[in-house]
């Protein structure tokens, strides 16, 4: 049903897209060579994109877009080549299905929408500060500090309202939370920064320089999208050996085969739509993934004739994992894994953390499935039971909307 909704609003504003754009291009007192122009740039930089830390792919079209008025001649030629080169480069991505529609179509509305919010408050703010060339609709030169405070402006109104858009329109995952969505597009505002400083930069120098002013502004663009692509490799990699590590014990054979990941990859889910941070999200799942790292050490017969807890093999992992600075949060999580929601008698434990909590959930869902070879519903009534002391009410309840939606329990 969401998806539907999406893919009939999107193409309704395709539509109005192309209309606006045929009407602008009519009143547009520009060149056809400055129109064409335009529009290709506009095209072709919607086309190329850029990782972004939320792990998304932001569009280099909003670089283009920020450029367009300080180098065309009336504010109807921009909007018209706004609208036309969004129209024109979302329709390439339909055509050739460069993404799944669903995501296209979501991405296609914010994108869209928060571009017109950036003309609607860059324009009226550039005319009050009286930036606006005579007679004309490009940013005058010699304005350089009073264009930064037009386009930082307008750059506010996109930045804010496409990640809100992301959230409301993303809501064919309901899976996710809105504020879950909601933070994750604020992530990337060094990324975006980037991308609208290039389109400043170009912007600014064009009108001096002429097309020596693409290499100027590439250059040290250039510099950023490589730090940007080798920080979002670097995170891959660093999930993928978080991964691999995880899965020792269970080549030992200390530990259910796949248990690490299927518990990872469900209180990622969990944490998700609770509505975490997505710092607190990726520290959840690397938690998620090692909490029990510290069977391991059961591999020592000294320790099996000793006897061990839970506590013991929480404590052990978490002091492995805190070998690791960077890990140290990771460690907490996996030291508290395996404490009680709460004592009889007793109120909750302030101190535990929420994604401690989250990961006993889906550690104990997924060893009376795969373990005890419980149904879905047998194991998630088996955790409703002791919810009141075991596990925190809060993380079952979201564990039942998670396996809703993955279709395990019905709704």
């Amino acid at each position: 049903m969401a998806e539907t909704r999406v893919n009939r609003l999107s193409a309704v504003l395709w539509l109005v897209l192309v209309a606006a754009g045929v009407l602008l291009l009519v009143r547009s007192t520009a060149s056809v060579q400055t129109l064409w122009l335009g529009i290709g740039a506009m095209m072709l930089a919607q086309l190329i994109t850029v990782p972004a830390p939320s792990g998304e792919r932001l569009y280099f079209g909003v670089a283009a877009a920020v450029a367009v008025p300080f180098v065309v001649d009336d504010p109807l030629t921009t909007l018209a080549i706004y609208a036309c080169g969004m129209a024109g480069a979302w329709l390439l991505f339909f055509v050739f299905r460069l993404v799944e529609r669903i995501e296209m179509n979501s991405e296609f509305i914010a994108e869209v929408v928060s571009l017109g919010a950036f003309a609607a408050v860059f324009l009226p703010v550039a005319d009050y500060l009286d930036i606006l060339g005579p007679g004309a609709g490009a940013v005058s030169a010699g304005n350089g500090f009073r264009a930064l405070i037009a386009v930082a402006a307008g750059g506010l109104a996109w930045y804010l309202l496409r990640a809100l858009l992301r959230a409301l329109v993303g809501l064919e995952r309901d899976d996710l939370s809105v504020r879950y969505l909601w933070l994750l597009g604020l992530e990337d505002w060094s990324v975006i920064l980037s991308l609208f400083v290039t389109g400043v930069l170009f912007g600014q120098a064009q009108p001096v320089m002429g097309l020596w002013a693409l290499p100027v502004a590439a250059l040290p663009y250039a510099f950023s999208h490589l730090a940007f692509v080798r920080y979002y490799a670097t995170r891959v990699t660093y999930g993928q050996t978080i991964r691999a590590l995880a899965q020792i014990p269970e080549v030992a054979g200390l530990a259910p085969r796949g248990h690490a990941i299927r518990t990872g990859a469900l209180a990622l889910d969990i944490g998700r739509e609770l509505g975490l941070r997505p710092h607190d999200v990726e520290q959840l799942g690397y938690a998620a993934f090692m909490h029990d790292i510290g069977r391991i050490t059961l591999n020592e017969p000294a320790i099996l004739r000793a006897g061990y807890t839970d506590e013991d093999i929480a404590r052990w992992g978490a002091q492995i994992i805190a070998e690791a600075p960077y890990l140290t949060e990771v460690s907490t999580i996996v030291r508290q894994q395996y404490q009680r929601y709460r004592s009889v008698g007793q109120e909750k434990d302030p101190e535990l953390r929420l994604a401690s909590k989250i990961i006993k959930v889906a550690s104990a869902y997924d060893l009376a499935v795969h373990e005890l070879g419980m149904r879905p519903v047998d194991a998630l009534e088996q955790i409703h039971r002791g919810s009141a002391y075991e596990f925190d009410p809060e993380v079952t309840s979201s564990l039942r909307r998670v396996l809703v939606f993955k279709g395990e329990i019905p709704a």
